[in-house]
């Protein structure tokens, strides 16, 4: 089976989807960091996934004050195509993937409450397009961040981090 799919295309083809959800996750930590208004956020988002992050940032934006509602409503649409990019992102990186016979490759879904599997036919054009849609997520909430708190809203995560010369991460011991 292997034969007849160009592998290299859909390794190419999923690193460009990891790629993208790397720098979404980045432009997340930093909206959290902005959306708490604190340096010391880089403290607490270092342990939190990607869903959690979108989640906290809803919650943040649902009980801001200093917002007006116009820039809540972009933030709110934008998180929520960081959340489908990344639902998408999920199935398709840590789903099981087959070849079949021509361009496609089909990805199998299984549950752990079934015994059930769901196949999904892919193309690698499919998985580009994907690699698209997070990209094009990460970059409409860094737009509607930068409506609401100016362009510096990118800085505050790294604030902590050049006082400290380091990276903060969720070991105890750093």
């Amino acid at each position: 089976m292997l034969a007849s799919m160009d592998v290299a295309e859909l390794q190419l083809a999923l690193g460009g989807v990891v790629l993208e959800a790397a720098y979404l996750e980045r432009i997340l930590r930093a909206a959290f960091s902005a959306l708490l208004g604190s340096k010391y956020a880089a403290v607490i988002d270092g342990r939190l996934t990607v869903s959690s992050l979108i989640e906290d940032c809803e919650q943040i934006i649902k009980h801001s004050t200093g917002l007006p509602e116009s820039a809540k409503e972009a933030l709110r649409t934008a998180l929520r195509a960081c959340h489908e990019a990344n639902r998408a992102r999920n199935r398709v990186i840590h789903d099981t993937w087959a070849t079949r016979p021509g361009d496609v490759m089909v990805r199998l879904q299984g549950s752990r409450k079934s015994h059930e599997i769901t196949v999904t036919v892919r193309t690698p054009a499919e998985v580009y397009q994907l690699a698209d849609q997070v990209a094009q997520a990460a970059e409409d909430l860094k737009a509607a961040m930068t409506a609401a708190f100016g362009p510096d809203w990118v800085r505050i995560e790294d604030q902590l981090r050049q006082e400290l010369g380091h990276d903060i991460t969720a070991d105890p011991g750093s």
